[in-house]
């Protein structure tokens, strides 16, 4: 098995034992709240590994950006609905999320970001393996819409 493939696997695999343990109550709380953390864990993992790579702070591998860059486009394309359920917000779970209600108000962007995550994770797919300067191009993107949605959505 390929490095990417059974990296991918084992990411699915994460994904689905978070989701299993959220679901069964895991360490307490909200099961959508604690999917969507889960989740949220997964992208922020991913990020930093291929982050470090397109900035220098360890070695480029085009196999381990590709498969990261995979990896993202899968968590972004993931359907969420689940996760992101009316009455899982700071309004009603205080401190155990950090999601804003104005998510669920009316003229939220909040979909509109999803959108651009996924095109912006696309891209990245599409140049991760080209090397660390198209690498380093390519992540502006996400982490664009990524910091668009935390701005307006996410409790600091």
């Amino acid at each position: 098995m390929n490095f990417s493939k059974g990296f991918a696997r084992m990411v699915a695999a994460l994904t689905l034992a978070g989701a299993t343990f959220a679901h069964a109550g895991g360490h307490g709380g909200n099961p959508a709240a604690n999917a969507r953390q889960a989740h949220m864990k997964l992208y922020a993992f991913n990020l930093d590994l291929i982050g470090a790579m397109a900035k220098g702070e360890i070695g480029y591998d085009a196999d381990a950006a590709q498969a990261t860059a995979n990896n993202l486009l899968t968590l972004a394309m993931m359907h969420q609905d689940a996760y992101w359920a009316p009455g899982t917000s700071t309004a009603e779970l205080g401190n155990e999320t950090r999601a804003l209600p104005s998510i669920w108000e009316g003229g939220s962007r909040f979909g509109d970001i999803g959108l651009q995550l996924i095109e912006a994770a696309g891209q990245l797919a599409a140049a991760a393996g080209e090397g660390q300067d198209t690498l380093r191009d390519a992540i502006r993107g996400v982490g664009g819409a990524c910091s668009a949605c935390h701005r307006n959505y996410r409790q600091r």
